[in-house]
């Protein structure tokens, strides 16, 4: 119980601090509402109808856009700072546990991505106008997040372990979520890269993820696939957070 009672505070203490950093949706939120009104807002204004098709394969572009965007920069690159400012061993200290102070920052970052990502279906609602059920796809699929979210949140943590610096972080981390999203657009026809693609890349675990739900012929595959790249994922997020220095790489 104590546990869950230093969890609880700490996740309410870094939600406030999570919702005073107003940068971060312009990154997750702002920019991909922009760029899809951009490419959107003619078709929409000419009456045009978009399959339903077309409308998922585009949202599951826009949705793996914010939630890698909203994990890497809102959860762990936050971590990653903490370590480089000396923060992360005095949460350490007062918590016992630093694997306390990564579930303290997922646990409403994954609320505050979900927040994103239903706000950025609203305005797709408004432009697509979508049928019922394909309206009941959307919310199903955005629950799924809730269980997307984590594990690809787990899969991040890796970035922790890397040699990296505090001042070449950005550059590293645009060139791996354009890479990671470029990767996710491409079709593989053998199961085995397949496979391959989705134990490295988070973008094509949550596709799968979502087609596993639409194309119930390929639910054996997938689902074990799925299964068994999630755990991976779980287990070496989980690893790698109990393992990691505190120090940072500056004082070392």
């Amino acid at each position: 119980m104590l546990v869950l009672h230093k969890l609880r505070s700490l996740s309410e203490f870094e939600f406030r601090l999570a919702l005073e950093d107003k940068v971060v949706f312009l990154y997750t939120l702002v920019f991909p509402a922009a760029y899809f009104l951009a490419i959107s807002w003619r078709k929409f204004a000419a009456g045009g109808v978009t399959p339903a098709s077309e409308i998922l394969s585009n949202l599951f572009g826009f949705w793996a856009y914010i939630m890698l965007t909203g994990v890497i920069n809102q959860i762990t690159v936050t971590i990653f700072q903490m370590r480089e400012n000396n923060f992360l061993k005095m949460y350490t200290f007062i918590s016992g546990d630093k694997r306390l102070i990564y579930y303290a920052n997922l646990i409403p970052q994954v609320m505050i991505i979900q927040i994103e990502i239903a706000l950025f279906d609203v305005l797709a609602i408004l432009i697509y106008r979508p049928s019922d059920r394909l309206l009941a796809l959307i919310g199903i699929f955005w629950l799924i997040n809730f269980i997307l979210i984590p594990i690809i949140a787990f899969f991040t943590t890796v970035i922790l372990i890397l040699p990296i610096k505090a001042r070449t972080l950005t550059m590293y981390l645009t060139g791996y979520i354009f890479a990671a999203l470029a990767l996710g657009t491409i079709t593989f026809k053998s199961p085995l890269v397949t496979t391959i693609v989705t134990f490295i890349n988070p973008v094509d675990f949550q596709e799968t993820a979502y087609s596993l739900f639409l194309q119930h012929s390929q639910s054996l595959f997938a689902g074990t696939l799925l299964l068994v790249v999630g755990a991976a994922y779980i287990i070496l997020g989980n690893l790698i957070i109990s393992k990691m220095s505190l120090a940072s790489r500056t004082s070392r």
